[in-house]
């Protein structure tokens, strides 16, 4: 079973449109377990191709993970937050006032031995803020943040720290007025390092911390629990 649900996760990963969101770590859910968080997750700064500019953003998460099985875990989250694109000749547009987001994904975790755990996932977020309304024409936004990941952690008594890579791009969709045509501007899909660290507060409660570095530059940090 563990063979054919990795290889689907393998055919997703490699046939997606678009493969950089937070990578979550190697920290799962046993089956039936149910993991809840708090996580800020912030764009610094990512190019866009195409002479489309760059991007950046600012998001608020409420996590939600399940165990389906002790080594196959389900993720969603839902999203507030802001896009601000900058154009290639210094035009910027902040579109600050968030309606909806959300994002889901996966991890299997595929070995486990004594500290050292290594973990594969898919992580996908979506942020739609509101129209802004510039020089008498009306912008609309759409931030898609997508990304395939493979870990390796290390648990040390005090803190367990990971890192890997992650393929990932970050898609700007913009629509102008009523035109239908919206600008698809992706970030050529390219590799990420990603450094992070559980830090355990209690036996139910852990922060997390993550960065990547590479195509882009993104920070994350969140609470998480466990019920």
């Amino acid at each position: 079973m563990r063979k054919v649900v990795l290889l689907a996760v393998i055919s997703f990963m490699a046939t997606a449109a678009a493969i950089a969101a937070p990578a979550y770590g190697t920290k799962m859910p046993l089956k039936k377990e149910v993991f809840w968080g708090l996580q800020h997750y912030a764009i610094l700064d990512r190019d866009l191709n195409k002479d489309h500019g760059d991007l950046r953003s600012q998001q608020d998460h409420v996590l939600l993970s399940y165990g389906v099985t002790d080594w196959f875990t389900l993720d969603l989250k839902w999203t507030r937050g802001n896009i601000t694109h900058v154009d290639q000749d210094g035009t910027k547009i902040k579109y600050d006032h968030p309606i909806w987001g959300g994002g889901y994904g996966f991890r299997v975790r595929l070995y486990e031995n004594g500290p050292v755990k290594v973990v594969s996932g898919f992580q996908h977020i979506s942020v739609h803020p509101r129209t802004v309304k510039r020089n008498g024409e009306k912008n609309n936004a759409i931030l898609d943040d997508w990304q395939g990941s493979a870990l390796v952690s290390y648990a040390f008594k005090k803190f367990t720290p990971y890192t890997g890579l992650r393929y990932g791009t970050t898609d700007y969709l913009h629509r102008l007025n009523n035109d239908a045509d919206r600008i698809y501007s992706p970030e050529d899909r390219r590799f990420d390092a990603v450094l992070g660290m559980d830090i355990p507060l209690t036996p139910k409660v852990w922060v997390n911390v993550e960065g990547a570095f590479g195509a882009g530059e993104a920070v994350a940090s969140s609470i998480n629990f466990k019920f």
